[in-house]
């Protein structure tokens, strides 16, 4: 068994087994079921489409942005809380190379990012089913299957993003105001409105191409232009944070 292999194994078995992750998705998946609970609930009232509507069913599948920002915060405290708790230092020990160990969490985070994201997207896609089943409404919006395939890739990334940050800054509360601050402050009330056209080329600009159904129909960017997108964010953060922890005082 190589060393990445055992060293992501090892990342693996932390991330599933950890409170954090377990709680993180407990609450994932509760606030995707609750927000197609809520979404069916007024659905043809107060001027909300109807469920029986494309739009109105949709409505109910906006469930990428739960794996995303879901994703985003494990990711940082997946790295972040190394620093915290002073773990990264024995990690270091154990496996002097750290490129492999930065690999490794990464690799961890991802594939618990994309377990994350389906679980959260699927049961909250079977409650969507279950209220259109009650209302006697037996099919699903035509891009259901993009929607779905899209979140996970959006929140698997995400989370390797928030991965990143979490190296770069050596800290979760810096790295989770620093990635909040950019989605809220600086894409959405900053870049926005100053220069809209720029918008479907930033992080939440992409992966809204592929999580929310309208944005998706509107064709601003091909899904897998944007995948390539946040793909792109994703090494150029992951980079930046592979080269820090090969040169920092790991102290």
């Amino acid at each position: 068994m190589t060393t990445t292999v055992r060293l992501t194994r090892a990342e693996l078995r932390k991330l599933v087994a950890s409170r954090t992750y377990l709680i993180g998705l407990a609450l994932s998946v509760g606030l995707a079921v609750l927000s197609v609970i809520a979404d069916a609930s007024v659905a043809g009232n107060s001027g909300h489409a109807a469920l029986d509507t494309a739009a109105g069913a949709n409505q109910m599948l906006k469930l990428g942005v739960v794996c995303c920002v879901g994703m985003l915060v494990l990711g940082i405290l997946g790295s972040g809380s190394e620093y915290k708790h002073k773990t990264i230092i024995p990690a270091m020990l154990a496996g002097p190379r750290r490129g492999i160990l930065v690999a490794a969490k990464v690799i961890g985070i991802a594939v618990a990012g994309a377990v994350f994201s389906v679980l959260t997207f699927g049961l909250g896609l079977a409650t969507a089913v279950a209220e259109l089943s009650a209302h006697r409404i037996h099919h699903l919006p035509a891009d259901t299957r993009s929607l779905f395939v899209g979140s996970v890739i959006a929140g698997t990334l995400f989370g390797v993003i928030g991965a990143a940050l979490g190296y770069i800054t050596r800290s979760t509360i810096a790295a989770v105001a620093g990635a909040v601050g950019w989605v809220l402050f600086a894409e959405l009330a900053i870049l926005h409105t100053l220069a809209p056209h720029l918008a479907k080329w930033l992080v939440t600009g992409a992966a809204s191409i592929l999580t929310d159904p309208g944005v998706l129909a509107s064709r601003a960017l091909t899904p897998a232009t944007a995948v390539a997108v946040l793909s792109g964010y994703a090494a150029v953060l992951l980079a930046t944070a592979s080269w820090l922890v090969l040169h920092r005082d790991v102290a």
